[in-house]
């Protein structure tokens, strides 16, 4: 059945026009220019789309050179770090360099850290929750209430492991 272009997404619309445009010139001497192409990407696309675009390049006869500027951590995470540059502005003078560790494979909370300087893996919501249960914490609201509090508010993360090993520890240090 014939696929309508109006009944695609932004994603798809996307997806459609980074791989398209590859494909169309891959045996030609072509430097592509692709701005954020995983925008409107799910996580599956984005942290596939460097497969994707390898397998669109597959026996091109072309000599073909790319530039993709990302937020996404998934695009750092399959490239080599001599590939990738890292741009900072610092009171107004932008900087260019390149990670100080390795990208190929890292994980994508590393690169969030140390490429994106967020430190936080969880959303900023969240982090407001997480921060109000220190604070009860801090106020010295009952321990084990407010552990059993957190693991009901809060799924699995980083944060919420560390903030109940501080509590477990003082918890010990009492005890």
């Amino acid at each position: 059945q014939p696929v309508l272009l109006k009944s695609l997404s932004d994603g798809e619309h996307q997806l459609l026009h980074s791989l398209g445009l590859c494909m169309l010139f891959k045996n030609t001497n072509s430097l592509f220019l692709l701005d954020e192409p995983e925008t409107h990407f799910n996580p599956d696309w984005r942290s596939n789309f460097i497969t994707r675009l390898h397998q669109c390049f597959s026996g091109a006869k072309g000599a073909h050179e790319m530039l993709i500027t990302t937020h996404t951590p998934f695009l750092i995470s399959d490239s080599r770090p001599n590939k990738v540059l890292v741009f900072k502005k610092t009171d107004g003078v932008v900087s260019i360099s390149n990670p100080e560790y390795n990208t190929l494979g890292a994980s994508i909370n590393k690169i969030t850290m140390n490429t994106f300087d967020k430190r936080e893996t969880i959303g900023g919501h969240a982090q407001s929750i997480l921060e109000s249960l220190r604070k009860r914490f801090d106020d010295g609201e009952d321990k084990e209430q407010l552990i059993t509090t957190i693991n009901q508010q809060l799924g699995d993360s980083v944060e919420k492991v560390l903030l109940i090993k501080t509590i477990l520890d003082s918890m010990e240090a009492q005890g």
